[in-house]
């Protein structure tokens, strides 16, 4: 299966991409070993990363309600039965990645595919570069579960990790792995720096040679 640092790469390496529902793009790669559900950022004009849209419930008759970013779910909620359709077709293992707004993207559809098909929720891995909080943190204690083993990477100072903020009930589905520099208040002002991919890349490389050390 495929390295973090080379999910990373892809994000470089592909050249078309799919459009699905408003502005959602993304391929679905085939390997030996896996099929990775890759999420790229948004190329829309709106600016979703000051979206004060309500947390909403993702399903109906939940028995533990839990919340979800409204403005994510509503893009999910037009293109999850694709997923979950290509998720049905394979029986190997699935990482489901994203980078940016497509880590919200990413975060769902891993979550979706977990509640959808319990026989697979030993095959699918979460990784995401640089996503926004997606999830609502009430309840979320019961059922964190669902994200178990998630590697969300935060580079540096990278701010659009921190939206929507913890203040308006967001949270992360799991403890950040932070790379690069430390957070530092003038970073934040800095997203080419350090949300772009080639900055996630820069600093995976860097870990990678580390622990190869």
């Amino acid at each position: 299966m495929k390295t973090h640092l080379e999910l990373a790469q892809l994000f470089k390496t592909i050249d078309c991409w799919s459009t699905i529902g408003t502005d959602t793009q993304y391929r679905v790669l085939e390997y030996s070993d896996e099929v990775v559900i890759i999420f790229c950022p948004s190329n829309s004009k709106a600016d979703w990363k000051i979206n004060f849209s309500f947390p909403k419930k993702p399903y109906k008759r939940m028995k533990t309600p839990f919340y979800v970013h409204g403005g994510f779910l509503k893009e999910w909620k037009k293109i999850n039965d694709h997923f979950l359709k290509e998720a049905a077709a394979y029986n190997k293992p699935i990482t489901v990645c994203g980078w940016s707004y497509g880590g919200a993207m990413a975060t769902l559809c891993y979550e979706d595919i977990w509640f959808k098909y319990p026989q697979k929720r030993y095959i699918i891995r979460l990784v995401t570069f640089g996503s926004p909080r997606v999830i609502g943190a009430y309840n979320f204690k019961k059922i964190w579960v669902r994200w178990h083993g998630a590697n969300l990477y935060v580079n540096g100072s990278d701010i659009v990790t921190e939206v929507p903020p913890v203040l308006f009930g967001f949270r992360h589905v799991a403890k950040t792995k932070h790379i690069g520099g430390k957070k530092f208040l003038i970073g934040y002002f800095k997203p080419k720096k350090y949300h772009h991919i080639d900055g996630y890349i820069e600093s995976l490389g860097d870990v990678t040679c580390k622990t190869a050390s």
